[in-house]
């Protein structure tokens, strides 16, 4: 399906809408690439106000996520509003004198129509947290061997125990002196 719209055709209708499935096999996040695990089902409304349009909309698909802890892959529910108001460039006030009045999301377009897919990727991402859980009590990885100390429930790592943080060096050293003056 195609997500651009002219604007003659909204300015005809008054109102527009868009509902299919968008096209992607996955998205870049802070994390590295995560596929998609169902398909990108979008409705969308685009409407014709006063000054410019309004775009409306929900996104709804699945995606695969590796676990914060864990970094097991991990299905991910998305279910993301789209909002937008797009704007006329000549309505763009000096940048100096334009304050974060409200948060509204606001598009300035030049052109005769506008591809509203930048809209549904944004909703996605949105939706997406900080940190992602294959579970609420994941224990994660073991910081010495990457063991996972979920499958590992008594897991007690040798480098752990043989392994001293060097800020602590001292410390140690003086523990071992005063337990040879006892």
């Amino acid at each position: 399906m195609e997500w651009r719209v002219e604007l003659a055709e909204i300015e005809k209708r008054k109102r527009f809408f868009l509902e299919g499935e968008f096209e992607m096999d996955g998205i870049e996040l802070d994390v590295g690439y995560c596929r998609f695990i169902e398909p990108i089902k979008v409705k969308m409304v685009v409407a014709k106000t006063k000054d410019g349009f309004t775009v409306g909309g929900y996104v709804k698909t699945a995606l695969e996520h590796p676990c914060t802890r864990c970094l097991k892959p991990t299905r991910l529910e998305i279910n993301g509003v789209i909002e937008a108001l797009y704007l006329p460039e000549s309505m763009r006030k000096n940048v100096k004198e334009e304050r974060l009045e409200t948060l509204k999301n606001i598009v300035y377009y030049h052109e005769t129509e506008f591809d509203l897919s930048e809209r549904i990727v944004e909703a996605i991402v949105v939706e997406v947290p900080e940190k992602v859980l294959c579970k609420p009590d994941c224990k994660g990885l073991c910081p010495f061997c990457g063991a996972d100390l979920n499958e590992e429930e008594n897991h007690v790592c040798d480098k752990m125990i043989n392994s001293v943080d060097s800020r602590f060096e001292a410390l140690l050293k003086l523990k071992e002196k005063l337990k040879e003056v006892r």
